[in-house]
């Protein structure tokens, strides 16, 4: 049995794309579980949509996707904070209404906190 994620059944129509070489600017064309693909002029490029989010849990995450590359996990990470930012946001807006002092303080408060 495949992974759900890999099993190409569940796929939907975005999960093949194509984008722009970042070299030569000639098309490529992407499956969503690639993690590099070469270009016509040779350039490997990492695909831009990739998502390793189950490859992070996962037991067998090594065997199905291989190593992860250092800068999808860097960029994975970024990712997860600025949706934790987005999330404590959102929820501190929806709490407080619109007494923006106290939004505000959360909101520096969740700063600090990030910080440390």
């Amino acid at each position: 049995m495949k992974c759900p994620g890999q099993d190409w059944r569940y796929w939907k129509p975005g999960d093949v794309f194509t984008t722009e070489c970042t070299k030569c600017g000639a098309p490529v064309e992407f499956f969503k579980d690639e993690v590099r693909r070469k270009c016509k002029c040779g350039h490997e490029m990492v695909n831009p949509k990739i998502d390793f989010g189950c490859a992070q849990w996962c037991q067998y995450a090594e065997q199905c996707v291989g190593a992860v590359p250092e800068e999808m996990k860097a960029r994975q990470k970024e990712e997860q904070k600025d949706l934790l930012r987005e999330r404590i946001a959102f929820e501190m807006k929806r709490y407080f209404g619109t007494d923006y002092k106290r939004v505000n303080h959360a909101l520096k408060v969740a700063r600090y906190a990030e910080q440390i």
